[in-house]
């Protein structure tokens, strides 16, 4: 799998990656407070807590997940308005240099491991999106990849080491940073490439991290996304 060659573009605007931590922080900020979070990381979490929280992340992850990775290689996955010259979906090559892999299996892996079902989920429920925001939904979506070690590492000083059913929060294990790094450097090629628009992946990223916070907040049950800020 090729990896990204780093750039820095003189365009006088934030890193990308940078402006959609800033975009989404205050939805960040909101997860963090959502009840279920402050359990899960709390003083004294329990196994029916990470429990709760792994269905809540697999129901999460189910009903976004199909759509953002479909959309990234669709026709007319490129958008409307300001972005309709764009192509539409990325070459697959492109796609590798993301890094990118769905994290559902691992959740049902997990929940496997505690001898729960996955639970029920609507795949088609996220209106089909186009590409900016599938990449920035699927940019919140792996922030739980650094901000997942945190929670395991917190998790087996209550529950044990090994935690039982980890492998969604030590997704990419060490390797978690050098992941973040190359999604970021691949959004910077992209848009200096023209073949993604920056305003609309930031306005993407709002969009679904606004849906996640609706999901958790309505379902009423631990959540715990959490991105991590570079």
């Amino acid at each position: 799998m090729p990896s990204p060659t780093p750039i820095a573009p003189d365009t006088g605007a934030p890193a990308l990656i940078v402006a959609l931590r800033l975009a989404t922080a205050a939805t960040h900020q909101a997860v963090e407070r959502l009840p279920g979070m402050v359990r899960v990381t709390g003083p004294d979490p329990s196994l029916a807590d990470y429990r709760r929280y792994l269905r809540l992340m697999a129901r999460v992850y189910g009903t976004l997940e199909p759509s953002l990775y479909a959309a990234l290689s669709a026709p007319g996955a490129a958008g409307v308005g300001a972005a309709d010259h764009l192509p539409s979906g990325l070459a697959a090559e492109r796609i590798a240099a993301l890094g990118l892999r769905p994290k559902f299996p691992a959740l049902c892996a997990d929940l496997a491991a505690h001898g729960l079902e996955p639970p029920a989920v609507a795949s088609d429920a996220l209106s089909p999106p186009d590409l900016n925001t599938a990449l920035g939904g699927l940019y919140v979506l792996e922030g739980s990849t650094l901000g997942g070690r945190v929670v395991a590492r917190h998790l087996r000083k209550h529950l044990g080491d090994p935690l039982p059913g980890g492998s969604f929060l030590d997704f990419h294990g060490d390797q978690a940073s050098a992941h973040w790094k190359r999604l970021g450097l691949a959004l910077e090629r992209l848009a200096a490439d023209g073949l993604i628009d920056r305003e609309a992946v930031i306005a993407g990223a709002c969009v679904v991290f606004q849906e996640v916070y609706a999901m958790l907040a309505t379902l009423g049950v631990p959540p715990g996304l959490r991105r991590v800020r570079p």
